[in-house]
């Protein structure tokens, strides 16, 4: 399914703030309930967030998704053998204006992750 450009753009943005929802939570919970198992729920109509939640190498997924997106983005080719590296994604990572992105999809902050509109993404994968 051929994206345009500013599906490219709205994708990678609800990703980016997709991985950071996660990657907050992961971390919250290393920290504070480490060595505790603790089974937390999740306001989310899909169960997406739940389920990467759950999921060992969520992160790393959207991670290769964003770089992908970026890549498609540029209009560039990555041939099979290409990996993203970490300084890449940290790039694109710490370019973003995070209030803007609240702001456009109407969050006060990450806790109203569940205000995004992730059907499309589902389409797509």
């Amino acid at each position: 399914m051929p994206l345009t450009k500013d599906e490219i753009y709205e994708l990678q943005e609800k990703l980016l703030l997709l991985y950071k929802y996660i990657n907050q939570n992961k971390m919250f919970k290393e920290f504070y309930y480490q060595g505790i198992e603790v089974k937390q729920s999740y306001n989310d109509n899909l169960g997406l967030i739940s389920k990467l939640l759950t999921i060992n190498g969520a992160e790393d997924l959207l991670k290769k998704c964003i770089i992908e997106l970026e890549e498609m983005k540029r209009e560039k080719v990555q041939s099979e053998k290409e990996t993203y590296s970490d300084e890449e994604f940290h790039e694109i990572f710490s370019s973003q204006d995070w209030n803007f992105l609240y702001k456009l999809y109407e969050m006060k902050n990450l806790d109203d992750i569940r205000k995004l509109d992730l059907e499309f993404l589902l389409k797509i994968f």
